[in-house]
């Protein structure tokens, strides 16, 4: 386990640096997250709430995070819960970092729109993470083709089977450069916190984990 700890810390400090020299210092990147109805409500306010929450050294904001929904209108998460974005996909500002949430399998095939603001914001953004069965609205789009995923375990079978290009991970998250999937619910968390680590570094990873009281777990876990 030591030795996995070690890879795990030593992958995110390498790619901390070349992510960190892309970011101007006085620039807090901005971190969207998708919501639409019948999102599943801890994959987006999890990783809301890691980005929200992490601080510098000099006790600045990291990230800027904001809510995009496909239209002008508040969204119901699937508990019934009424949100209200910050934006919707025609008027928000660049994304540096886009979260996509699990739901709706098919929201990709039922938007263009969506479809289209995903693929656009894929190639200007720096990193596009999928939080549980949001692995599908991507893999909808044919961003996960030969790449290593993972979603939710209840539905890692049926991932599988409907695109079998696409090489399934039992980790709790999974790093492809710029593409990010974690696992069910929770795992969103997690993922999260390996972004903020992989950019701002370990010590700012643990502060903010810390600060969450949340126990750490590598990608094995």
């Amino acid at each position: 386990m030591m030795y996995i700890l070690g890879l795990f810390i030593l992958a995110f400090s390498v790619l901390t640096t070349i992510d960190a020299a892309s970011k101007p210092a006085d620039k807090k990147l901005r971190v969207g997250i998708l919501v639409y109805d019948d999102v599943y409500l801890l994959d987006f306010t999890g990783p809301l709430e890691v980005f929200f929450d992490t601080e510098l050294e000099d006790g600045s904001k990291g990230f800027e995070v904001f809510l995009v929904a496909p239209e002008n209108k508040n969204i119901r998460a699937h508990t019934g819960t009424l949100i209200s974005p910050d934006y919707n996909i025609d008027n928000c500002p660049p994304i540096d970092i886009l979260v996509v949430p699990g739901g709706n399998l098919n929201l990709s095939n039922q938007n263009p729109k969506v479809s289209d603001f995903i693929l656009k914001t894929e190639k200007q953004c720096q990193i596009l993470m999928s939080v549980c069965t949001g692995a599908f609205i991507l893999a909808d789009l044919g961003i996960l083709n030969g790449k290593e995923a993972t979603t939710w375990y209840g539905a890692k079978q049926n991932l599988q089977k409907k695109y079998p290009e696409i090489r399934i991970s039992d980790s709790r998250f999974t790093d492809n450069g710029k593409i990010i999937t974690t696992a069910g619910i929770s795992a969103g968390i997690d993922g999260s916190l390996y972004v903020v680590g992989r950019i701002f570094g370990e010590a700012i990873m643990k502060k903010t984990a810390k600060y969450l009281e949340w126990e750490l777990k590598d990608s094995t876990n």
